[in-house]
């Protein structure tokens, strides 16, 4: 039973959270629901009558071809699959679209501008359905002049009906057309997949694939035993070819050059004259000095026949074959090594003759192979030819017989639609229903606000209400100050103006100043300030962000403080953008950035705003606010004036993105944390419950509240109006 109860009790919490998002944006959801509630009404009366004609035909099977003795299925009625209806095919039929613009052309259908009726302008009211259990078709029109609709049904009966019969009548006929058609196409069919066969046969030359297959196997074998024979000849000139190779240490092309060297007289006989000088030169050199008449001679001689060996050898060779021997010595070359050079040469083109030979006879054996492969797919492709001639000549037989049948039951005659009643000019409208649409639009209206108001909520990342604020802050709610538009009188009677004299007024007799004057009791009571010997004298009032009233809870609870005795001091401690001057319409020349660059003492920074009651304000602006808020001077300030006053106040700045809060936290016995719901959102908050952690933090007061937007958890805020207007 407990569990269950609170069970019950947490749905009920939740229907009152949204109830509380209802009455948050009641306005933008109201808007939604008038305006379709409106467009609903505006559009509804703007509707004209609308009339119904209706018909029914029976659909049957015809009989006739039985009793002529020549049934067949001509005219009858079936379905295609199980899943279809003949009755429902008829009904689709009957709102086609050549029957549908027929019947336009004929009625001469046109609309205000004098325009003929396009299918979709008759399509629409049109309808045509079976009923169910029965043979029968129920078409009905809907149109606001009811002669026009109960003609546009009877109209499209009797198309129907026309098309219908003809159709029938014309079933046979369509076949025997349609076979006097295809005849001499399947025909040509036949003759020409006859053409495709011979065609095939000619164009791979087949006369018989077995015997193509077979000599295609022969070829294929005497060209393996030729590569056989050539790669055993390879083998034997590659022994040689290799052998010569690693003994001149040369490529054939080079011995092949050198070779045809050697065979040029004009080129031996140079070689032996220089060999010559170059002897001489040498014998000529062991007793002689470079520059002897002799050797210089001998020199000369010896570039002479050099330049005239170059010479030569570009004569007789080519210049690809001048390249290859520029790194031989063809001087060291004896007539042996010249003979091994001829026949390495001689090797060298042997070896490349007999290898494009055999890649000849590769490329051979590679045609007959793939011919041997196609043979099988050939043989396919001509069953497939004389298949198709074997189904062509059926087809054409098949189509012959069928040609003498359809010219027999030509000329019967049959239908299967009944009328069973025609529609008449209908008396009575159909609609529209106004108090339907109506209601459908208020429907509609009322779930589309309800979601407009939603997601606008979702999307507001502020702080609603008092309730989350307690379940984002682990700190205890000490009170709650209304919001001052929000209460009867519309007026701020908390701080006097500019021009009030007489202080004492502030707790007015009206109900609204009272409620406001009892919230700030309510803060004292909670934080134990009306005690004279209560610990946390010296407080700092702050907030998240600017906009919270941080300023206004930190005079209204020293007003609260100073009317029950006991006396009060008020610190702005917002250097950055003080307001406390212009609460209590005071001058700003002297204060508290004074007392911190120690230029006046303290009690020169004091005004007196009301019995017990003292403000000192910020003072002039400075440009670095942090570097005046010196811990030590702060400490000496409260130490010294503590001496004086119960409860001293400090109005600090907001807490985030400030560092002056937190200078002045760490003099202070503690924080008093205000939230403005409407104002503060859950990112500032959430950022500002971080830097709260590491100060001693008395409580939460919640500012500018809309008691109305509250849950019922939070009803004992509410004030009996009967205690008030009793004193």
């Amino acid at each position: 039973m407990l569990m269950d109860s609170n069970l019950d009790l947490d749905e009920y919490i939740d229907f009152q959270k949204y109830w509380l998002v209802l009455k948050r944006r009641w306005i933008p959801a109201t808007a939604i629901f008038i305006s379709m509630v409106g467009f609903s009404l505006i559009y509804a009366f703007s509707l004209d009558k609308i009339y119904e004609a209706e018909a029914q035909l029976l659909i049957k099977v015809d009989r006739t071809a039985k009793l002529t003795g020549l049934e067949n299925s001509t005219g009858e009625i079936k379905s295609l699959t199980t899943d279809s209806d003949p009755l429902t095919t008829e009904a689709k039929i009957l709102e086609s679209r050549p029957i549908v613009e027929k019947l336009i052309e004929e009625l001469d259908l046109r609309n205000d501008e004098g325009k003929l009726f396009k299918y979709e302008n008759v399509e629409g009211p049109l309808k045509v359905k079976p009923i169910k259990g029965t043979d029968i078709l129920q078409v009905t029109y809907t149109d606001k002049d009811p002669k026009l609709a109960a003609l546009i049904v009877n109209k499209a009966i009797e198309l129907y009906i026309e098309d219908h019969t003809l159709n029938n009548r014309s079933e046979t006929a369509s076949a025997r057309e349609f076979i006097d058609k295809q005849l001499p196409q399947i025909e040509a069919k036949v003759r020409e997949a006859e053409a495709n066969l011979r065609s095939f046969k000619n164009q791979n030359r087949i006369a018989s694939l077995q015997e193509e297959t077979t000599a295609n196997i022969e070829s294929l074998s005497n060209v393996a035993e030729q590569i056989d024979e050539i790669k055993a000849e390879l083998e034997d000139v590659n022994a040689r070819y290799v052998r010569l190779r690693g003994q001149l240490n040369m490529s054939w092309q080079e011995a092949s050059a050198v070779s045809s060297l050697s065979q040029s007289v004009a080129v031996q006989r140079v070689l032996e004259q220089l060999q010559e000088v170059k002897v001489l030169l040498v014998q000529k050199r062991n007793y002689l000095s470079d520059n002897a008449p002799q050797v210089i001679t001998l020199k000369e001689e010896e570039a002479d026949l050099t330049a005239l060996l170059d010479e030569q050898i570009a004569t007789t060779l080519n210049g690809e074959q001048q390249s290859l021997i520029k790194n031989v010595n063809i001087l060291s070359l004896g007539n042996l090594k010249q003979a091994q050079i001829a026949e390495f040469a001689s090797l060298g083109l042997q070896k490349e003759g007999l290898e494009e030979k055999l890649k000849d006879l590769n490329n051979t054996y590679h045609y007959y192979q793939q011919k041997s492969d196609t043979f099988p797919k050939l043989q396919e492709q001509q069953r497939e030819l004389e298949r198709r001639v074997e189904a062509a000549e059926s087809t054409y037989q098949i189509l012959l017989s069928k040609l003498q049948e359809t010219q027999i039951i030509e000329q019967q005659n049959v239908g299967n639609v009944h009328v069973i009643s025609e529609a008449v000019v209908p008396e009575k409208h159909i609609g529209p229903s106004k108090k339907i649409i109506v209601a459908g639009a208020g429907t509609m209206g009322a779930l589309l606000g309800v979601a407009v108001a939603f997601l606008l909520d979702i999307r507001d990342k502020t702080i609603k209400n008092t309730k989350e604020i307690e379940e984002m802050l682990p700190y205890l709610l000490h009170g709650i100050v209304p919001n001052f538009n929000k209460i009867t009188d519309k007026k701020q009677l908390l701080l006097p103006s500019r021009s009030t004299a007489n202080l004492s007024k502030f707790a007015d007799v009206e109900i609204s100043a009272l409620l406001i004057k009892e919230a700030y009791h309510n803060i004292q009571i909670s934080l134990k300030l009306l005690d004279n010997e209560a610990a946390n004298k010296v407080i700092a009032v702050t907030s998240s962000v600017s906009g919270e009233g941080k300023s206004s809870v930190s005079a209204n609870l020293a007003i609260a403080k100073a009317q029950c005795g006991q006396r009060v001091l008020i610190v702005d401690g917002d250097l950055r953008c003080p307001t406390q001057q212009d609460i209590w319409g005071v001058s700003n020349e002297i204060g508290l950035t004074e007392v911190l660059k120690q230029e006046v003492e303290w009690q020169q920074a004091i005004q007196n705003v009301m019995p017990n009651l003292d403000l000192m304000t910020s003072g002039p602006r400075v440009k670095n606010p942090v570097s005046l808020l010196n811990f030590s001077l702060i400490e000496a300030l409260i130490t010294s004036a503590s001496g004086y006053y119960d409860l001293i106040i400090f109005d600090a700045p907001p807490l985030v993105g400030l560092a002056d809060t937190k200078i002045l936290a760490m003099s202070v016995d503690g924080l008093l944390f205000v939230v403005r719901p409407g104002v503060a959102n859950y990112t500032s908050v959430t950022a500002a419950k971080k830097l709260l952690a590491a100060f001693n933090v008395l409580g939460v007061v919640a500012n500018g509240v809309d008691l109305d937007r509250e849950s019922y958890s939070h009803e004992y805020y509410y004030a009996d109006k009967k205690y008030f207007q009793a004193g």
